[in-house]
């Protein structure tokens, strides 16, 4: 079954009024794949968040993947699990998650995708595409970096979301660069209407 084109990564501090009530909003909208991305949470309390989103998400048929926590991500049977650059899925984590279980990587540079893409990677989150607060510092990769990137993922097709500063006016740009979809924090979780920005974004990435 191929990926959503909307991947929607948690920031519990941007969801309101509450981190359910904004994933619930988000799900009614059409999110259908969901990153739990909490960083600085313990671990019993992520597990906890993480067993709460994934009820929800079960509600819509929605898939859910947790950050880095290959232990917490079976606890709560979720989808699969999503790594940063540094810390690419592993055989154990595979034996551990179970074959059917998603395993992504952030990825940013070239060099970065083609070591995912050969440890095994089902899809790969590329950025920062455009300029995001989120990382002010970083200069934007932009569209050409985003299109090689994708060129080197075809040969294993191995679906690239882009991800920085997309938004309903540049992820179209984003899938015309061969995207297979973006990745979205604050243009969903900064909007006045959750629900309807969801449906924004999936219209643009379709």
């Amino acid at each position: 079954m191929p990926l959503p084109r909307l991947l929607l990564v948690t920031d519990r501090h941007a969801m309101q009024p509450s981190f359910d009530a904004a994933l619930e909003s988000a799900l009614r909208g059409g999110a259908r794949l969901i990153q739990l991305r909490e960083k600085e949470l313990p671990s019993h309390k992520l597990l906890q968040l993480a067993l709460r989103a994934q009820r929800l998400c079960e509600g819509f048929s929605a898939e859910l993947l947790i950050n880095s926590h290959v232990d917490i991500a079976r606890a709560a049977h979720t989808a699969g699990v999503h790594f940063p650059e540094n810390e690419l899925p592993s055989d154990e984590a595979r034996r551990t998650l179970g074959e059917h279980a998603l395993c992504g990587v952030s990825v940013h540079s070239l060099e970065a995708a083609r070591r995912a893409i050969e440890a095994g990677a089902d899809y790969l989150v590329f950025g920062s595409v455009f300029s995001t607060a989120s990382h002010p510092d970083a200069p934007p990769a932009g569209l050409k970096a985003l299109r090689e990137v994708v060129e080197s993922a075809a040969r294993t097709g191995t679906p690239v979301f882009a991800v920085g500063g997309i938004n309903t006016h540049n992820a179209a740009l984003c899938r015309q660069a061969g995207a297979h979809g973006a990745a979205v924090i604050s243009a969903v979780w900064d909007a006045p209407d959750v629900e309807a920005a969801v449906r924004a974004l999936l219209a643009a990435v379709a």
